[in-house]
């Protein structure tokens, strides 16, 4: 299925230490035009896009959102989602507006289960407890069919909850979730050059094998890691094929095309519209270290965060090719 996202503005009522956004420009919290939402949705479903994603941002803010939701639905799209901090949707009568003008899918950003770690991340007292009760919505509404394309968390695993991943996940499944995207934390903002946020890799190998073991003998629940180089995934995992397919994050992904509006007087204008590749653009943040050369999949892995090797080395990736032709002979 070919996906498009569409950012909407980067307007945001949480200000996340570790936001790609950074500090968003004036211009850019502004919000675009509906109606060249609108017509940048037409392009995507005429190149045969199933899928549409609202970003931000915080996409709830927008004052348009119900109004292209049902765009959206009207031209065609069977997969309509947004990605959201949840905190508006702790209102349900919200929530339920969204749901009647065609929206299919929600992914949840929240990073922690303890309610001063998530508060001090989103830099906003009570953000935590309004993610709680705008899951405990979306769970219920799940569970009428109101959302036929799921309902997920999109979690940043960083320095703070890296040792404590399998408490996150049975708080979360105590709350009726059963569909968690853990994505390492890109380093940016203020946590970019913080080892307190970006745990080394090594660290996070072993914080994820003992998740896994935990799912595989009990939990059962729908877990990926994305933005991990394969190396520094556990053994047990690169040997398994079907461990492989199931829990590596990019496996999972869309095929998607992203576009940012900006509002500018004229459509047209150079300026009016970014559309870029997300795999592709992806990459222009990644590096492979001169220790991944030798490695056997290095066709298929796309590499560490340059950022990432600018605080740590390169020096742990010496022994990633070595592990790997071990496991897959």
């Amino acid at each position: 299925m070919k996906n498009a996202d569409i950012n909407l503005g980067k307007a945001c009522n949480n200000r996340c230490l570790f936001c790609a956004n950074g500090e968003p420009t004036k211009e850019e919290r502004r919000w675009a035009r509906a109606e060249h939402v609108e017509r940048e949705m037409d392009r995507h479903r005429q190149e045969g896009a199933e899928s549409v994603g609202f970003l931000g941002g915080e996409p709830t803010l927008y004052p348009h959102l119900e109004r292209i939701i049902a765009h959206a639905r009207k031209v065609g799209f069977q997969r309509i989602s947004i990605c959201t901090n949840a905190s508006r949707l702790a209102d349900r009568e919200r929530l339920e507006r969204f749901l009647d003008a065609g929206l299919t899918r929600v992914a949840v950003s929240i990073h922690s289960h303890l309610e001063a770690v998530e508060d001090g991340i989103t830099r906003r007292r009570g953000s935590f407890a309004e993610k709680v009760k705008a899951l405990r919505n979306l769970v219920a509404m799940k569970a009428r069919g109101r959302l036929p394309d799921g309902l997920s968390l999109n979690t940043v695993l960083h320095g703070k909850n890296v040792d404590s991943l399998d408490a996150f996940v049975r708080f979360m499944q105590r709350l009726g979730v059963g569909n968690i995207r853990f994505n390492f934390i890109r380093p940016s903002h203020l946590a970019e050059k913080s080892r307190a946020w970006i745990p080394p890799l090594d660290r996070v190998t072993e914080a994820i094998r003992r998740l896994l073991v935990l799912n595989e003998s009990s939990l059962h629940m729908q877990l990926n890691f994305a933005d991990i180089p394969l190396c520094k995934l556990p053994w047990e995992v690169l040997a398994n094929r079907n461990l492989l397919h199931k829990y590596v994050g990019e496996n999972w992904d869309l095929a998607t095309e992203v576009t940012h509006v900006r509002r500018q007087p004229s459509w047209d204008a150079p300026a009016g519209v970014m559309r870029f590749n997300w795999q592709q653009r992806r990459q222009e943040f990644k590096n492979h270290p001169a220790g991944c050369a030798g490695c056997v999949l290095r066709g298929s892995c796309e590499g560490v965060w340059q950022k990432y090797l600018d605080l740590y080395g390169s020096s742990e990736f010496g022994t990633g090719p070595a592990l790997v032709e071990a496991c897959l002979p």
